[in-house]
């Protein structure tokens, strides 16, 4: 056993006390008496060097130092759980743990999974939703999904998809619009824009040949799947990720009146350490993926 690593049973009967705040309720949890917790509890004490609980009449306290471990010690615990529930449910199944962008889970990789599943059943995919990038120093990842050009230091990356960017609205605004649209009529509609992708909007009009400024009727959001939500109700104009907005299109719940579509190199990458490119989880869900990734984006333009 590590030398560094404190007596387990402690650990586990001082966090179910710390939990309680009490050896009584403690003991009742873990099976054993109050002066078996007591002795594991000045024990780790001992082997700790400093002391864990403030004792006082009918109240047990934590010492600073002991609300610092205790915290510690059930995210520790916490995760020994969910790994032991992992192991249980899967069996002999591998987890294939992927971290990526909300919206682009909810709109494109979650409606590609359950084909992944009925072809590859021993790996299950486990999705970790984040608006940061995947760090895998940090994260718990095997691979991440990520948007930019690329390439990324020390990481193996496959270009799923790039940019394709249109303007999409409600079927009720679009209707307001003359056939065919021009830039002109379109830019006085109040846009839908994304503080993450603040370049979105003027890369466009730009290639248009349009220009603009800021206006009092445009919004300005976080996250891309409230944006869509919000053109499809008819508050303004945003510019869709074909890739997101195909059943959308195909259902008429949003139509793209304008013929121009920003099409670019950037774009969401698979992304993994070099170091874990070739394991075989790894290697099958990328090239599932991108033999997917590569089936080209249909318009109709509303």
């Amino acid at each position: 056993m590590n030398p560094q690593l404190p007596p387990l049973n402690p650990l586990r009967v001082f966090e179910s006390s710390a939990r309680h705040l009490s050896f009584t309720r403690a003991a009742q949890e873990l099976h054993i008496t109050q002066g078996a917790v007591s002795h594991q509890i000045k024990a780790l004490e001992a082997w700790l060097g400093f002391t864990l609980f403030e004792r006082r009449a009918r109240q047990l306290q934590l010492t600073r130092g002991g609300e610092l471990y205790a915290a510690a010690l059930s995210g520790a615990f916490a995760q020994i759980v969910r790994a032991t529930q992992d192991l249980v449910s899967t069996g002999a199944k591998q987890v294939l743990t992927v971290r990526g962008h909300t919206t682009l889970f909810l709109r494109w990789l979650i409606p590609l999974l359950p084909a992944f599943q009925s072809d590859h059943p021993d790996i299950n995919v486990r999705l970790a939703a984040s608006v940061e990038g995947v760090d895998f120093k940090r994260d718990n990842a095997d691979v991440g999904i990520v948007y930019g050009d690329g390439p990324w230091d020390g990481l193996r990356n496959d270009l799923l998809f790039s940019d394709e960017l249109t303007p999409v609205m409600a079927p009720e605004l679009a209707a307001r619009l003359p056939r065919p649209c021009t830039t002109e009529v379109l830019l006085e509609l109040p846009l839908l824009h994304s503080n993450r992708r603040p370049q979105h909007w003027p890369d466009w009009i730009r290639l248009a040949g349009g220009s603009r400024g800021l206006a009092v009727g445009d919004m300005y959001y976080e996250d891309l799947s409230v944006i869509y939500q919000c053109a499809a109700e008819g508050l303004g104009v945003a510019l869709g990720q074909l890739r997101y907005l195909e059943k959308d299109l195909a259902q008429g719940r949003l139509v793209a009146p304008h013929p121009l579509v920003l099409r670019r190199r950037r774009g969401y990458h698979l992304v993994c350490p070099e170091a874990r490119a070739d394991d075989g989880k790894v290697v099958c869900f990328r090239k599932w993926l991108l033999a997917r990734a590569t089936v080209p984006v249909s318009l109709d333009p509303g």
